[in-house]
C-alpha cells in the first residue's frame, strides 16, 4: 500500500472515530473516563460518580456480544442485612440447616444461587472501618460520605447542608413515577433506612431532642424529613419500628409484655409535643392510606387497595425474631412486613417500584455478641427473600442482597462436620473455645468471674469454665478477646447477590457506591439511565417488533467503552508511526 493511500485511509478511520465518540459520550470527561481523571479530592462527589459509571462501563465491556437482549428491571429491591459479613452468610446458613434437622454444611440460603454475585468495599471517605449512615448513603446514593453522615457528600457542614444534599435512588425512582418504599426492623429513622429519604450531618438526629440548640433552626430531625419532604412524603410503604421519634409511642396498658431488647443506643424522645404520624394521616387525608401499630392492623390492611401505609411497631427497635410476641398485639416479622410492602407497591399498569428492606437486628445482636441471635435474623433476613421471590417477576425485577458492613465476629477452631455452629470448636478434652468469637465486645467480662480486667499478672484461672455458664440463656454473649461496651464493626469486603434484569452487572470487587449505579443503570432511573439504551422508549418498540435485533437500532450499534476505544486509538497510532 502506498503512503499516500495509507494516509488517506488513516484520516478515514480518524474521521469515522471522532465522530463515533462525539455521538457515544459527547464531552472529553466521559470519553477518558478514570484513566486520565485527577480528581482534586478523592473524596468528592464527582470522584464517586466518575468511578461508578467507569466500573460500570468496564463491565459493559465484558459482554462481547452487543446483540444481547435488552434489560430493563421494572421494580428492584435491594435488601440490606445490616453488619451481615460473610463470617454471618456461613454461619446463618449453617445455623439454618441445623435448626431444620440438618448438618448445616450443605445448607443455601435463598440468595446462595442467585446467578451474580460480587464484592463490596465498604469504607467511608474518612474511616477504614464504616458506619451504617455513610454505607447506606453509598449505596443508595452512589456517593460515598464521612463516618455518621446521611444523604450527604463529605462536603457537609452545619451551614451548607443545601449545598452537599445528594439524591437517593428513591428520589431518582419517584421522579420515573415509581411507587417507593422501605421495611426495617430498626427505627425506620435509623441510619440505613434514613438514607432513602433524609439528608443530615449526623445520623443521631432522629428528633428534635438530639439535635443541639443552637442548629435546631438550621437542621430538621429525620422523623420530620421523613413526613414533612420528599421523597419520604411520598413513600407508599414505611414499616419498621421507632414511635418515640415521631411522638407516639402507644400507652403502657396496650403494650404486649415485655421482650429483652439486648443493650443500644437510647431512643430519640420528642420534646416539641408534635404527634408525626397525626401529621401524616392529615397530610393522607382524602387519600387511602392507614397506619399500622401492631400486627393485627398490619393483617386488617388491604394492601392490593391502599396507597400508603405507615406502621410504627414499636417504641424502638422492633424485637429479635428470636423473642418477638408473635400475638396479633405484637410485632410483625420482617418477611411478613415484606410481603406486605411488595402487595401494596405491585399495582397492575403502574410505572414498577423500588423498596429497601433491612434485616437491621443482625447489626445489634452482633455488638452485643449475642451470636444467637444475629444468626436468627440472618435467617429471618432469608425468609424475607424468599417471600419476594414468590411474590415477583424475576424478568422485571432486580434483587439485590448485600450488607452495609461486617463485624468483629470470627468463624474459627477444628469442629466436627455437623457440630452446632454455637458450640466448641475444639475436642472436648481440650481448653474449651466456641467456633463462634469475637475480636472485642461485652462478652469479654461475662466469661470472667468478675468484672476485673486482666492486668499483666492476672491469673488467667480466673475464667469462668463455659460449663459453668448457661450458653442457652438469651442474654448469653459469646467470648470477645478485647473488653469494649460495643463490639466494633468489621472493615473487610461484604457480598452483593443479584438476580434479575441487570444482576449481570454485578461482578468483581467494586466500591459500594457502584451498587447505586447497578440500580439506576437497571431501573432506567437516576444518573445511569442515559447508559442504558433498553431506557430508551423508541428502542424498546423497535426491539420488541423486531423478535429480538437490538443491535439494528443505532443506539445499540454505537454501544462502546472506554476499553475497546482506546484499543483502536492504540491502533490507528501504531499505524501511523
Amino acid at each position: 500500500m502506498s503512503s499516500s493511500v495509507r494516509f488517506a485511509s488513516n484520516r478515514l478511520l480518524l474521521m469515522l472515530l471522532s465522530g463515533l465518540l462525539f455521538v457515544l459520550i459527547c464531552d472529553i470527561d466521559r470519553v477518558l473516563g478514570a484513566s486520565v481523571y485527577k480528581s482534586p479530592n478523592l473524596d468528592d462527589a464527582r470522584h464517586w460518580k466518575r468511578t461508578a459509571e467507569n466500573y460500570l462501563k468496564q463491565v459493559l465491556s465484558y459482554d462481547e456480544n452487543r446483540r444481547m437482549k435488552p434489560s430493563v428491571a421494572k421494580n428492584v429491591i435491594i435488601f440490606v442485612g445490616d453488619g451481615m459479613g460473610i463470617a454471618s452468610l456461613s454461619t446463618g446458613r449453617i445455623y439454618k440447616g441445623q435448626r431444620a434437622g440438618r448438618s448445616g454444611e450443605e445448607e443455601q440460603l435463598s440468595f446462595d444461587t442467585f446467578p451474580n454475585t460480587g464484592m463490596s468495599k465498604t469504607y467511608n471517605t474518612d474511616r477504614q472501618v464504616p458506619d451504617s449512615a455513610g454505607t447506606a448513603t453509598a449505596m443508595f446514593s452512589g456517593i460515598k460520605t464521612r463516618y455518621g453522615v446521611v444523604g450527604a457528600d463529605y462536603t457537609i457542614t452545619e451551614t451548607n447542608l443545601e449545598a452537599a444534599k445528594v439524591p437517593s435512588f428513591m428520589e431518582w425512582a419517584q421522579e420515573e413515577g415509581k411507587r417507593t418504599g422501605i421495611v426495617t426492623t430498626t427505627r425506620i429513622t435509623h441510619a440505613t433506612p434514613a438514607a432513602c429519604y433524609a439528608h443530615t450531618i449526623n445520623r443521631n438526629y432522629e428528633c428534635g431532642a438530639k439535635i443541639p440548640v443552637g442548629m435546631k433552626s438550621r437542621i430538621k430531625d429525620i422523623a420530620r424529613q421523613l413526613v414533612e419532604d420528599e421523597p419520604g412524603r411520598n413513600m407508599n410503604v414505611i414499616l419498621g419500628g421507632g414511635r418515640n421519634c415521631f411522638g407516639a409511642p402507644v400507652p403502657d396498658h396496650l403494650k404486649s409484655e415485655y421482650r429483652f431488647n439486648g443493650a443500644m443506643e437510647k431512643p430519640c424522645l420528642r420534646t416539641d409535643g408534635r404527634n408525626l404520624v397525626n401529621d401524616w394521616q392529615q397530610l393522607k387525608n382524602g387519600t387511602k392510606a392507614q397506619y399500622a401499630w401492631k400486627t393485627a392492623d398490619l393483617r386488617a390492611v388491604a394492601l392490593d387497595e391502599v396507597d400508603h401505609l405507615l406502621g410504627l411497631f414499636a417504641d424502638d427497635h422492633m424485637s429479635y425474631d428470636t423473642i418477638r410476641n408473635r400475638d396479633d398485639d405484637g410485632e410483625p416479622s420482617l418477611s411478613e412486613m415484606t410481603e406486605a410492602a411488595i402487595r401494596v407497591l405491585q399495582r397492575p399498569g403502574s410505572a414498577g417500584f423500588a423498596l429497601m428492606v433491612e434485616g437491621g437486628r443482625i447489626d445489634h445482636a452482633h455488638h452485643q455478641n449475642h451470636a444467637h441471635l444475629a444468626l436468627a435474623e440472618v435467617v429471618e433476613l432469608d425468609r424475607a427473600v424468599e417471600t419476594a421471590l414468590k411474590l415477583v417477576d424475576l424478568d422485571e425485577t432486580l434483587i439485590i442482597v448485600t450488607a452495609d458492613h461486617s463485624h468483629a465476629m470470627t468463624f474459627n477452631g477444628y469442629p466436627d462436620r455437623g457440630n452446632d455452629i454455637l458450640g466448641f470448636g475444639n475436642r472436648p478434652n481440650a481448653t474449651a473455645y466456641e467456633t463462634i468469637t469475637y475480636a472485642n465486645g461485652p462478652g469479654f467480662l461475662q466469661h470472667r468471674w468478675n468484672d476485673t480486667l486482666l492486668t499483666e499478672d492476672a491469673d488467667w484461672g480466673t475464667w469462668v469454665k463455659v460449663g459453668q455458664l448457661n450458653r442457652s440463656d438469651i442474654t448469653y454473649r459469646h467470648l470477645s478477646a478485647f473488653p469494649l461496651g460495643d463490639e466494633t464493626h468489621g472493615g473487610e469486603d461484604v457480598a452483593v447477590f443479584a438476580a434479575g434484569p441487570g444482576a449481570s452487572l454485578v461482578r468483581g470487587t467494586f466500591e459500594q457506591n457502584y451498587i447505586a449505579y447497578v440500580m439506576s443503570f437497571a431501573g432506567c432511573m437516576g444518573p445511569a439511565k442515559r447508559l442504558n439504551v433498553a431506557c430508551d422508549d423508541e428502542f424498546r418498540l423497535e426491539f420488541n417488533q423486531s423478535s429480538g435485533a437490538a443491535g439494528s437500532h443505532p443506539a445499540a450499534i454505537i454501544i462502546t467503552t472506554t476499553t475497546s476505544i482506546a484499543l483502536v486509538i492504540a491502533l490507528v497510532v501504531r499505524n501511523l508511526f
